[in-house]
């Protein structure tokens, strides 16, 4: 047996275990007998829209990119709402989210991973939750400790959380007249809806769709779960840029936590938003691509293969030398040129760059249709 199968498990955390469970059992159960028994009223839907657009958004573009990864900076205004709402998601204070959440990058798809999910859908999902774990060390996390509002947040976590997930919802129903409802839908069903938001990331986004970016991870890219949960579902780039403010990298995709972040920056409450170069990118995806392309020809016939092999590493060595010069330019400042000296133009150079890699990206779609051909052909 190995180490790991022969390792007991942590204590079991009641309060946690109690929680997820109550909350959850609650709103399957009450939330059909209340739209049975007195249908759904506007105070009740209302509470549960709002409470879930501005948890949701703390949690993402706060929670996970401003203070995880701190993929942009912030004006204090904005990093005390998402403090505030982003409790409301009951999953922890900033400081202990953000640690277990750095851990799980650093060692993704391994032990030390808190949701790793090797150990199965139903761990990652939540079943971590329900033991305690060793401490994570605090200096994960010392430069989030450094910020006032995030210890403030951390002191007062519990009544914050409860005083958005809970106290809103009693407030609104006392001032309609449908205290119930307003806890039930817009309180306990609300509070569940966002917990599994986030619990299906580490879950699903770990075992179901695709990987265009890197498949050295197990993180994987759901156009459905970025519609569920904020944007957040693009969970292979995001394993392949960290660091990036956006997880929908392209114009399209949805993702609403890239498009706050984009608004506060235009109206000057966000800054140094951070970006992975398109270069980058490209190289990456080009990457997979190149090697989903070689096995693909190791099932067609011998000689069409060692044909297609030799145009397929033709492209790719084309493309990839297009990629380099163009990062090197991008990465070098243009200087003014002395006197009589007649080396080309830094622009000059840069647009000559992005047409050789227009023709390098042209004649590697060419091939990579080809090898998709053949492999038709073989199946």
């Amino acid at each position: 047996m190995t180490t790991e199968e022969t390792a007991p498990r942590p204590p079991i955390n009641w309060l946690n275990l109690t929680f997820l469970l109550g909350t959850l059992l609650i709103a399957l159960v009450g939330t059909p007998w209340y739209l049975v028994k007195h249908g759904l009223g506007w105070p009740e839907a209302v509470t549960f829209l709002v409470l879930w657009l501005f948890v949701g958004v703390s949690v993402t573009a706060g929670y996970h990119r401003l203070f995880a990864h701190k993929t942009y900076q912030a004006a204090w205004p904005v990093r005390l709402f998402f403090l505030v709402f982003g409790a409301g998601a009951l999953e922890n204070s900033v400081l202990n989210w953000s640690a277990d959440h750095r851990v799980h990058h650093a060692h993704v798809d391994e032990e030390r991973d808190p949701y790793n999910i090797t150990k199965g859908f139903w761990w990652a999902h939540m079943g971590w939750i329900f033991f305690k774990p060793e401490p994570i060390p605090k200096t994960v996390v010392r430069d989030l400790a450094e910020d006032p509002l995030v210890r403030w947040q951390e002191k007062y976590y519990v009544w914050i959380g409860l005083g958005v997930a809970l106290g809103i919802p009693l407030v609104v129903g006392l001032l309609t007249g449908n205290v119930l409802g307003c806890l039930l839908i817009g309180g306990v069903l609300r509070v569940v809806v966002s917990h599994h938001g986030t619990f299906f990331i580490n879950s699903l986004c770990h075992m179901v769709g695709r990987r265009p970016y890197s498949t050295e991870h197990s993180a994987r890219d759901s156009a459905i779960m970025a519609v569920l949960a904020f944007g957040e579902g693009y969970h292979n780039y995001h394993h392949s840029f960290p660091f990036d403010y956006r997880n929908g990298v392209k114009v399209w995709q949805f993702d609403p936590a890239k498009w706050t972040i984009w608004t506060l920056s235009r109206v000057g409450l966000a800054r140094d938003l951070r970006r992975a170069p398109d270069a980058a990118v490209l190289k990456a995806k080009i990457e997979v691509q190149f090697e989903r392309a070689k096995e693909r020809l190791q099932k067609s016939v011998h000689d069409f293969r060692e044909h297609q092999e030799q145009r397929l590493h033709e492209a790719y060595a084309s493309l990839q030398t297009a990629l380099h010069e163009l990062i090197s330019l991008q990465r070098r400042r243009p200087k003014a040129q002395p006197a009589g000296e007649e080396e080309m133009p830094h622009e000059t150079r840069l647009g000559l760059t992005y047409r050789a890699l227009e023709e390098a990206m042209r004649e590697w779609k060419r091939t990579l249709r080809q090898t998709k051909r053949l492999d038709a052909a073989a199946a």
